[in-house]
């Protein structure tokens, strides 16, 4: 299993064990993500899936009410988890979240190929360009500088032929997404971010009631991402997002 179906194959897991077909939301979205930073291998984070939805059709009657969110799942996936974990004490679980222990070295095998990286970067940093002409038209400041330099330094590796490790590159990836959301956070209008504040809290609230401190903080600061990448017109830096 090549990693980057880690969302793909949970979506279309859930969802068809829900038996209703229609995509998970962007917050279902964004617990997966959580999931995967937690390290959870794929087949984990199924096998969670399937003792959760089992257990509700157990109680439920056939054609009753089904599962509306991926949030359902998480202590069932939590659990399998810890039980996973305890019985591989000692080895490096995280290398395996990314579908199962089989990410590969170099791009391929279902995941995006050289090229499809390249159009990726060659885009995002096209944005950020546009971003830096409109927001920082007397020079961007230095983390926004700091993310472009980086990744045109990846694109120039790319195009010169050098070989691409999709797992180092996602690493780099996700601390420059973080930078540049930190740095584009401090320029929303502190009006917007307060709508933006009542809009987590009501969209949130079941996450909240059913997840962690810590999970439903990841969950909260994505979606804030979101609303920051919506206003300013970036996509995520994530191979994920391919």
């Amino acid at each position: 299993m090549n990693y980057y179906n880690y969302f793909t194959e949970i979506e279309e897991h859930f969802v068809r064990r829900r038996g209703k077909h229609l995509l998970i939301s962007p917050t279902d979205w964004n617990l997966i993500a959580a999931w995967r930073d937690a390290g959870i291998p794929l087949h984990i984070a199924l096998r969670g899936i399937d003792i959760a939805m089992d257990g509700f059709s157990a109680r439920r009657p056939r054609g009753h009410s089904k599962v509306s969110s991926l949030c359902y799942c998480h202590d069932a996936v939590m659990e399998a988890y810890a039980d996973y974990a305890e019985a591989h004490v000692g080895e490096d679980t995280g290398e395996s979240a990314r579908g199962g222990g089989e990410a590969p070295e170099d791009p391929g095998g279902g995941g995006p190929g050289v090229e499809e990286i390249g159009a990726f970067l060659e885009g995002r940093m096209a944005e950020i360009n546009a971003l830096s002409a409109k927001q920082y038209p007397g020079g961007a400041p230095e983390g926004v500088v700091r993310v472009r330099a980086r990744l045109e330094e990846i694109a120039r590796s790319r195009r010169a032929g050098a070989r691409i490790d999709p797992e180092a590159l996602e690493r780099d990836l996700r601390i420059l997404d973080d930078l540049l959301m930190e740095e584009l956070g401090g320029r929303v209008p502190a009006e917007e971010a307060a709508e933006w504040e009542t809009e987590a809290r009501k969209e949130l609230k079941e996450y909240k009631k059913r997840l962690p401190k810590e999970t439903f903080a990841r969950i909260r600061e994505n979606f804030m991402h979101d609303r920051i990448r919506r206003k300013f017109g970036i996509g995520e830096l994530s191979l994920f997002r391919l």
